[in-house]
């Protein structure tokens, strides 16, 4: 099997912006935010081989082919970065439809490999990839169908990605509802495992097969960033301007397009407590303290009440929900018993 190149991490920290960076190498194919594999596991495609499966994930990776790939008639937009064409598509719509009534069994791993191969070797581009930054939390299984596979964790301050989680729904008011999943805790301690899972997964699998790159370190110095991934998985890449890419909020500079952030006093003492050792690890500075005012106690309440009452609708109404918070919890209790 070709060796995927994937991009992991935490959410909110420029994932969307680093992949389309990625996708402008010259031959290297790279799907933003792709999900594959918590689409495989809400269908139960893990533990099957069967044609109603295979076709069920060709179908998908078709859908986020497309929904990843530019309309013709829309200016450039930081999370379509994909090349294709209209014609291309439907090339790899015709392909897709003659694969799914092959009559081969494929797993989730081959029916993953073949697509992703054909559309690839399409674009131009023999390596392929993706960006799902949860999938830190599958990378034993990842690796187990991809011995090669090269990993690229992907990190930011522990501070300011607190800071996107608590305001990014802000830049997309229909999103407000989600404002929930914000809670100074949960995304501290994800960091922190993301921090741990990076430092198991390189002793685990070796410095070939796994690397980190600093969102902070993208912005300020981009070529250099660059070469460490040419180095570490053969990507090649040519000028890269980051002005050149516009609509995406790693980039907005502008001020007044969004109310203030800042974190509470309480919250940055709660992420400088949480993650103190794995800042030090990365040699990330700690937010300084401020003071902590009463009224951060109530905010931390309300933020509790409200993050409380969204994981919990959650939970009960989504299986796929309900299986990634156990994963996660069973990773941090696996670190924390080590």
């Amino acid at each position: 099997m070709q060796s995927p190149i994937l991009l992991v991490g935490l959410p909110r920290s420029g994932s969307t912006l680093v992949s389309r960076i990625l996708n402008e190498s010259l031959n290297c194919f790279i799907i933003n935010d792709f999900y594959y594999l918590q689409y495989v596991e809400s269908i139960g495609g893990y533990a099957q081989s069967n044609a109603q499966t295979k076709a069920l994930l060709a179908d998908f990776i078709v859908t986020q082919i497309r929904n990843r790939t530019r309309p013709a008639d829309l200016e450039d937009d930081i999370i379509f970065g994909l090349p294709f064409s209209e014609s291309q598509k439907n090339e790899i719509k015709a392909f897709v439809d003659t694969y799914k009534e092959d009559g081969e069994v494929k797993n989730w791993a081959q029916v993953l490999q073949d697509i992703m191969q054909f559309a690839a070797e399409l674009s131009g581009k023999p390596i392929w990839g993706y960006n799902t930054p949860q999938d830190y939390l599958n990378t034993g299984r990842i690796h187990e169908h991809f011995p090669e596979a090269k990993f690229i964790f992907l990190l930011r301050s522990p501070s300011a990605t607190l800071l996107s989680y608590k305001y990014y729904w802000t830049t997309l008011p229909k999103f407000k509802r989600d404002r929930g999943r914000y809670h100074p805790v949960i995304q501290s301690l994800a960091w922190k495992t993301c921090v741990k899972t990076y430092f198991d997964v390189r002793e685990d699998y070796g410095q070939e097969h796994c690397m980190l790159i600093k969102f902070e370190e993208v912005l300020h110095n981009t070529d250099n960033v660059l070469a460490e991934i040419h180095q570490f998985s053969g990507m090649e890449f040519p000028k890269i301007d980051l002005k050149s890419f516009s609509n995406n909020s790693s980039l907005t500079q502008k001020s007044g397009e969004r109310q203030p952030k800042e974190l509470t006093g309480l919250e940055i003492k709660i992420c400088n407590r949480l993650t103190q050792e794995e800042q030090q690890r990365l040699n990330y500075e700690q937010t300084s303290d401020k003071d902590i005012a009463i009224a951060d106690f109530a905010k931390l309440l309300t933020t509790t009440a409200r993050n409380s009452v969204y994981y919990s609708s959650q939970i009960v109404f989504s299986r796929n929900v309900r299986k990634r918070v156990l994963k996660f919890v069973n990773q941090v209790t696996l670190q924390a018993g080590k």
